[in-house]
């Protein structure tokens, strides 16, 4: 079969037409792994209460998006396709319609505002729990991070709060990644991004993921190295840490699917 080629002119067409629509803005976010912070380090400080050392790191995660306002073109979704690490979805997706830029960012604020105060809660309900003896009235706990919103750091703020006032030290030298909302009672929400986010935390030097149960379907790839376990309460949570040697980890069934 023979083909005859296009016509100079058809060419010329073709050619406009990919041009123009590389420098067409297109309605989409991208979303690409960030970097995990160790949130015992100097994130967050407990006051009037003695604190306990520890021996490993508890890292909080973050999602690098592109803002609601910065235009993507067709050239930065194929870059961001071709490095296999990063997600494109619709904008409309990733941040609300009709709100402007500084409406998102008092948003992301305000829900993080409220993980803080809902793990400092979960903490001490922990804590209160098994027998640790902790006056909430009296207990100052704040957190220190800029440029990261949303909730979904609740569970590692709710461990690093314990981690700080209970004496036994269930870090045991690891480096511990985890993601997660929490209410004051102690249970774990879901969160998006959760693939990026086990990226990161294998970036980041982590052996061991707490992510939400109601995530694990969401889970698509598990980096070599990172063991997932998936925890529906900070109680649930703390024990998989606690009982390394017989901790069962979930989501794995998803492993490389």
């Amino acid at each position: 079969m023979r083909f005859s080629p296009l016509p100079r002119f058809a060419l010329v067409i073709v050619g406009a037409f990919l041009t123009l629509a590389g420098l067409v803005p297109l309605p989409y976010a991208v979303l690409q792994p960030g970097a995990g912070t160790d949130v015992l380090a100097k994130m967050i400080t407990v006051k009037g209460a003695t604190t306990y050392p520890t021996k490993g790191k508890l890292l909080l995660l973050t999602v690098l998006a592109t803002s609601p306002n910065s235009p993507i073109f067709g050239a930065n979704v194929l870059y961001s396709w071709a490095k296999g690490d990063s997600i494109v979805l619709p904008r409309s997706v990733v941040y609300p319609a009709q709100q402007t830029s500084k409406e998102i960012n008092a948003v992301n604020k305000a829900e993080m505002d409220g993980s803080q105060t809902a793990a400092a809660s979960a903490a001490f309900g922990y804590l209160s729990g098994v027998g640790t003896l902790i006056d909430p009235k009296k207990v100052n706990v704040s957190f220190s991070l800029k440029d990261t919103g949303g909730p979904s750091g609740g569970l590692i703020f709710s461990l690093g709060i314990v981690a700080k006032l209970s004496p036994v030290d269930f870090l045991a030298g690891r480096t511990i990644a985890g993601t997660g909302t929490i209410d004051a009672n102690g249970f774990v929400g879901p969160i998006g991004g959760i693939d990026e986010k086990l990226i990161a935390a294998k970036r980041s030097g982590a052996s061991v993921f707490l992510a939400p149960t109601t995530n694990c379907a969401d889970v698509h790839h598990i980096p070599s190295g990172l063991t997932v376990y998936s925890v529906a309460t900070l109680k649930e949570a703390i024990s998989v840490l606690k009982e390394a040697s017989t901790a069962v980890p979930h989501c794995t069934w998803q492993r490389n699917r």
